[in-house]
């Protein structure tokens, strides 16, 4: 059997890697697993995706590649065997209030070709069906009139205004038309001479031919080329309008004719009419309202042509609003309830109401929500004459001076998204709207869940020439669907902007775009697709993975998740550490043999030789309750949830239950508002209950942190400004008069004037990546050479900057406030990083601890309640023992933690879980069980405890519960 082929390494050395040699096969799904830092990233992204990119990017023209990103050339010996690379990672999703989850995975764009082929236009003045015609189709319209109806067909004329009657009636006559309707009469060119003056422009139709209906063989009938002929010229002459007067009966007034079903009535010489209109363009015959050609641009929000000319294309617009315009409604006028006007700078604002107040029943001394409807809106609108604005002047008066980058901020404090008053959040304008399939315009669809949109189009009711017209739109909007809801994505609608989506919710649309592309013999390389997925949606996330695989693609995948390990056909472990303890292969086969291997980490944790072991004895709720409650943003419905304090919660459920709305999205910014902190609007709710047991809150989101070189661990800490404190009390620094400032690489003074501090010049090499070179004034170091003279300990500010965490611990020992910050770093396992390193080279996992270390340094004393999300991100199992360790440390000193998990070995540990559900989107928004993880795994109604009590089920010897 002919060996199979393989991308080949040799030599890799991107970042912590040390020269590592790998074979990876072919078409197969690859896991590479390992501590968080031990070089997985720099492996799968930084080497096979950037060098398999780069190959492919090189193979177009020096002037094309110009144009496309240039990623360096990885560190490597030799890379053979390597296919062109397609990424899915977080980094680079367009997180902008225009894109969409639409736009993201290009379901949009299809959708938008679909309607500009094969959607129908509905009037959107009278539902009417509007149809281009022809003078094919309006004859068989006209054929179908009951035998023996007369009608005239007419064309609508607009005559120039200097053009006086006598020379219209000649210019007509030379044309060879004798009769036109006028002011409601039927005039004989001839013998009768034009009005003077006419009608409004428009109201004169030239009059081509009077028929009856009927086939040429019935008598008086007129045969179908007459009647095509004439509607021919009057389309010419209209410039693509025509009309046919057909006689009414003789008892039906004109108004009466008015609401017939087919026309527009009218009144001729004292006989009623109907009017019928035909145009061979977009134009309602009734309501004469002309809409433009179907194209793809017009259903674009992202395109003038189509977007709400009111909100741009946002779907909503800013406005002043009154909830941050009066936080706290208990307050009185007098007390400072309006807050813009408690600013030194306009408390003359409010000096102008209080004088006015007495004269028009406001009472100052009164909370301000007894305030009645009409006293809020005179301190609204104004008085005028007692010359004050009110609320809307004060604000447009600072509209005019917006120019100002202080007024800016200030207006922005008081202003909020509301839905666009024309378009209702649909983003597009009504002649967009106007265009429907199957009974839905196309922001209907966007807006439907995408479980319902895909069997709205299963079960979509198209003509055959429709469904010939829109095979291939139709099969690529619908496996979009498809790939999002295996995935776990069906609770999302399309229109649902980026931006408020989480960060595993973000990676999994992208990998929606990967599925979709259907390429063939690519490199897939996925960054932890599983985060922000309950365990319940990952083995549908393996199915999609397994059909990259299927389609002859090798994936490699870069993750910790237990079940997506085990579905690997080969498993690469990196290690043995992490930093610069790692960057070896210390295992490669298949799963089943990662459990055998002594060798392997993961393999012990996959064989249960080491376990995350629950407590002994859960801590009890009994240091005080939060209690939210009538939370009903988004899916929630009418919660009211008490969360304990001085222990761990989790809030688990499935992807979509609505855990972020209820903890990210209410809990938080209610809480802010009563600790008087700036925090988004909350979703809506009745109140909060407790916010007195804690002194602050602090939230713990997936943002990502700078990835800026010039970011660094110390930097990030506020650690480094300690550390330039420390060197500039030095005796030599204080007698070069050196400040804190000349020992930072950020600003003029100490930095190497060559490189500004970066340690290195970039060449530009236009359509190749740019190189790097070592600063050959300052050697990298990144500093002048005065500043460098400059020791502490015999150490300078760059070999400083060489230092792990641990060593710069010990190193600095009698600065306790430089061991204070360095402290957090060592215990949330980080004390292997250098202080110098680039943020932009720390993993995802290093990265999201990083973050935690950076909060717990800035926590107040006291009683502190830290919200976090998915703190597990990019851990592995060996991380997690230590962020728990870390989580203790907080809870022993007083402090609170809720956190929105899904990683079941979390929910192991966790002193009270409070599971949402049963299901997602609408089939959630409940608490389905709450207690300790022994108590919720008893529930019939939770889906988290279908998979959380096998797990308790392993272990030796169950924990006891608290009372």
């Amino acid at each position: 059997m002919p060996k199979a082929r393989q991308i080949s390494l040799r030599g890799v050395a991107v970042h912590n890697l040390d020269a590592i040699d790998l074979d990876i096969p072919h078409q197969r799904l690859i896991v590479f697993c390992g501590l968080s830092g031990s070089g997985k990233s720099s492996l799968a992204l930084d080497t096979l995706y950037a060098e398999g990119q780069r190959r492919y990017i090189e193979s177009f023209s020096a002037y094309t590649r110009q144009f496309l990103e240039r990623l360096d050339k990885p560190e490597a010996d030799r890379i053979d065997g390597i296919p062109p690379a397609i990424a899915v990672t977080s980094k680079g999703t367009n997180r902008s209030s225009r894109a969409t989850v639409g736009t993201a995975t290009e379901t949009a764009d299809y959708l938008r070709l679909l309607f500009a082929k094969i959607g129908t236009v509905f009037c959107r003045q009278c539902g009417e069906e509007v149809l281009r015609d022809s003078p094919q189709s309006a004859a068989r319209a006209l054929g179908a009139l009951p035998q023996g109806t007369r009608y005239m067909i007419a064309f609508r004329l607009s005559m120039p205004e200097r053009l006086e009657p006598e020379q219209a009636s000649a210019w007509l006559k030379e044309d060879g038309f004798h009769r036109v309707i006028v002011d409601g009469r039927l005039l004989d060119l001839s013998s009768q001479r034009l009005p003077t003056p006419r009608s409004e422009p428009g109201s004169l139709y030239v009059v081509l031919d009077r028929l009856k209906a009927g086939s040429s063989d019935s008598p008086n009938g007129v045969s179908e080329e007459r009647v095509r002929d004439s509607l021919e010229t009057a389309f010419a002459k209209g410039k693509g309008q025509c009309f046919a007067f057909v006689a009414g009966s003789e008892e039906m007034g004109g108004e009466e004719m008015g609401s017939e079903e087919l026309g527009n009535g009218h009144v001729i010489d004292g006989r009623p009419w109907r009017r019928l209109g035909f145009s061979t363009r977009l134009m309602c015959g009734r309501c004469e309202i002309e809409y433009p050609r179907l194209e793809p641009r017009l259903y674009s929000f992202n395109s003038p042509l189509g977007a709400c000319p009111t909100c741009e294309g946002f779907g909503n617009v800013i406005d002043t609003d009154m909830e941050l315009i009066v936080p706290d409604p208990r307050k009185s006028i007098r007390e400072g309830a309006i807050a813009p006007w408690n600013t030194p700078a306009h408390t003359h604002e409010l000096d102008a109401l209080m004088e006015l107040a007495d004269d028009y029943g406001i009472p100052v001394d009164e909370p301000f929500s007894s305030l009645t409807d009409p006293q809020v809106k005179l301190i609204v609108e104004g008085v005028s004459d007692r010359d004050f604005a009110g609320l809307n002047g004060f604000f447009a008066w600072l509209e005019r001076r917006k120019y100002k980058m202080h007024i800016r901020v200030f207006l922005s404090r008081w202003r909020s998204y509301r839905l666009c008053p024309d378009c209702q959040g649909a983003r597009l304008r009504p002649d967009a709207l106007a265009t429907q399939i199957g009974g839905k315009n196309i922001a209907e669809i966007s807006s439907l869940k995408i479980r319902d949109a895909s069997e709205f189009f299963g079960q979509l009711p198209l003509t055959d020439y429709q469904r010939q017209v829109g095979r291939t739109m139709l099969e690529q909007v619908s496996a979009r669907l498809k790939y999002l809801r295996q995935v776990g994505l069906g609770y999302l609608a399309l229109d649902r902007t980026m931006r408020t989506l989480s960060g595993g919710e973000t990676r999994r649309v992208a990998l929606t775009s990967a599925l979709g592309s259907s390429l063939v013999n690519m490199l897939y390389v996925l960054d932890e697709p599983s985060i922000g997925l309950h365990p319940r949606d990952v083995s549908h996330l393996i199915e999609a993975i397994k059909g990259l695989r299927e389609r002859k693609n090798t994936v490699v995948v870069v993750e910790h998740e237990e079940s997506v390990i085990r579905a690997a056909d080969q498993v690469v472990e990196i290690g043995p550490g992490a930093g610069e303890r790692g960057g070896r292969i210390v295992f490669q086969g298949t799963p089943k043999e990662m459990e055998e291997s002594e060798e392997s980490l993961t393999g012990d944790y996959l064989s249960r030789r080491r376990v995350i072991t629950p407590p002994a004895r859960r801590r009890a709720p009994n240091h005080g309750w939060i209690r939210l409650a009538g939370a009903r943003g988004n899916n929630l419905r009418n919660l009211t949830v008490e969360f304990p304090l001085g222990l761990l919660c989790l809030v688990t459920g499935v992807s979509g239950s609505g855990k972020s709305t209820l903890i990210q999205g209410t809990l938080y910014p209610a809480l802010c508002r009563r600790l008087r902190k700036d925090a988004p609007k909350p979703y809506e709710y009745d109140d909060v209950f407790g916010d007195g047991q804690i002194d602050d809150v602090i939230m713990v989101d997936q943002s990502p942190i700078g990835r800026s070189p010039r970011s660094n661990p110390v930097t990030y800490l506020k650690a480094f400004d300690e550390i330039r404190a420390v060197f500039a009390d030095t005796i030599e620094a204080r007698m070069r008069n050196f400040k804190a400032s000349h020992f930072s690489f950020n600003v003029d003074g100490g930095r190497c004037p060559t490189c500004n501090g970066d340690g290195c010049i970039a060449i530009d090499m236009q359509f190749l990546a740019d190189v790097y070179m070592k600063c050959s004034a300052c050697g990298g170091t990144r500093y002048r050479d005065e500043v460098l003279k400059i020791t502490y300990r015999g150490r300078n500010i760059a070999e400083v900057l060489e230092m792990t965490v641990r060593e710069a611990f010990t190193f600095f020992r009698g600065r306790p406030k430089v061991q204070a910050r360095l402290k957090r770093l060592i215990d949330v396992g980080l004390d292997y990083v250098r202080l110098g390193q680039p943020a932009n080279t720390l993993s995802g996992g290093e990265a999201q601890r990083l973050k935690l270390a950076a909060y717990m340094s800035s926590a107040k004393r006291g009683r502190c309640l830290f919200i976090l999300d998915e703190p597990t991100t990019g851990l592995h199992f060996s991380d997690i023992v230590q962020l728990l360790d870390c989580f203790d440390a907080l809870l022993s000193v007083g402090h609170s933690l809720i956190v929105v998990e899904h990683n079941l070995q979390m929910m192991k540990m966790a002193d009270y879980i409070i599971d949402l559900g049963p299901g997602a989107s609408d089939e959630g928004g409940q608490v389905v069980a709450q207690g300790t993880p022994e108590k919720v795994c008893r529930s019939d109604d939770s889906i988290t405890a279908q998979f959380l009590g096998p797990l308790l089920a392993e272990e030796e010897e169950e924990p006891e519960e608290a009372e």
